[in-house]
């Protein structure tokens, strides 16, 4: 039960963050924050348009999850999808976790 709520959380937490940063996507443009107007913008676009491209992938991933149980499949599909999902999730913590760590180290 825990881990349901957990999960459910985490999309709301992924679509919540999702529609911020098409609302943040929205601002830039009305400021004219386009992504050919220079390199930086680019680059802005690019690491933000990439981390939500994954997000998106892991809360697919968590929802396919979730479905395969909620649908009563074999306990051996359960089990595959569960595990890469749950790897794809600590994977991304612990990436989190050296970012920050690393931009603590910089500054």
């Amino acid at each position: 039960m825990k881990r349901t709520i957990c999960a459910a959380v985490t999309v709301v937490l992924g679509f919540g963050f999702l529609i911020g940063q098409w609302m943040a996507w929205s601002e830039l443009k009305g400021r004219g924050f386009f992504v050919n107007t220079n390199p930086n913008s680019s680059f802005v676009y690019l690491l933000t348009a990439a981390h939500a491209v994954h997000l998106a992938g892991g809360v697919l991933a968590l929802l396919w999850a979730g479905a395969t149980s909620l649908l009563h499949r074999p306990i051996e599909g359960r089990r595959i999808v569960v595990d890469v999902t749950a790897w794809y999730w600590h994977f991304m913590a612990v990436l989190w976790i050296y970012v920050f760590a690393l931009l603590a180290f910089v500054r």
